[in-house]
Parts: C-alpha cells; structure tokens; sequence
C-alpha cells in the first residue's frame, strides 16, 4: 500500500471511528438542584393514610461549568401509610435555554435506599435520549429544597 492509500485509508478510519463515537454517546452530569414547591396537595383518606398530589419548580446546576444549565418542571403523586411507609413517583421535564427538553422519571419512597431518576426522553438534541442517574434531596422548608444528582443522558 502507498503513502497516500495508508493516509486516506487513516482518514477515513478516523473520520467513521469519529461519527460512530457521537453516536450513542454519553454526557457525564453532576451537580446541584434547588427546587421550590408550588403544589402539595395533601388528602387525608383515612387517619394517617395520605394521598399528595405534587408540583415544583428546580434548577439544577452542573459542576461542570461547560455544560448548560436547566430549568425543571416536576409533578408527582405521592402515598402516606399511618405505619410511616411512603411511596411515589412522576416526572421532571428539564428544560435548557436552546428549548431542547429532557424528561426524567422518577420512583421515591421509605423503602429505597437512593433515588433514582431514569431518562426517559426529550426534545431537539435529546431526542429519544436515555441514561439516568441517582440524587439526593432534602426539604429545608415546606416550599424549598435541595439536593444533589449525578448520572448520564445517552444521546441515541
């Protein structure tokens, strides 16, 4: 094989290699989320027996400063036991200044040890994206948390 044969076969192995590697990818993402609760409506079935109904506003920031950041809508339904058990779960649509989404589900409850979160879709970029992740939260009033989450959105 000649010189010239050998670079453009390298070329064009780079090139494919190159575009089969955006393909299917992943975007590491870490960071903080403040969120700020618009809707707990709570209905009290029987004593100690509570269903909610859920709706927030969060913004979540990366540690990675060079990846964007978005703004969430997130609803849920949650359940109470009077024997201290909870359970729930519902969505968040991540929303980013290009007008890309990224919907996230979510379960929650006493008997997990870590939440999670699983992509389950989005818009734009993201679309058909999946991937997801784990996070923490914590109430600090009745209208406001916070908390941290880390995971992965692979882009199809």
């Amino acid at each position: 094989m000649r010189s010239e044969h050998l670079f453009i076969a390298a070329s064009i192995a780079t090139f494919v290699m190159g575009g089969a590697a955006n393909a299917g990818s992943a975007i590491e993402e870490a960071g903080a989320l403040a969120c700020f609760t618009d809707k707990w409506d709570e209905k009290e079935q029987e004593k100690g027996h509570k269903l909610v109904d859920y709706a927030a506003r969060c913004i979540s920031i990366p540690d990675d400063s060079n990846l964007p950041k978005d703004s969430e809508h997130c609803t849920g339904k949650y359940e109470y036991m009077p024997d201290g058990f909870w359970k729930g779960a519902g969505t968040c649509k991540r929303t980013f200044k290009s007008g890309d989404t990224i919907t996230d589900a979510f379960p929650e409850g006493s008997h997990l040890k870590e939440y999670i979160y699983k992509v389950v879709g989005g818009t734009g970029k993201y679309k058909d994206a999946s991937g997801g992740g784990t996070y923490s939260f914590d109430n600090l009033t009745d209208a406001v948390g916070g908390g941290r989450f880390k995971g992965k959105v692979i882009l199809p």
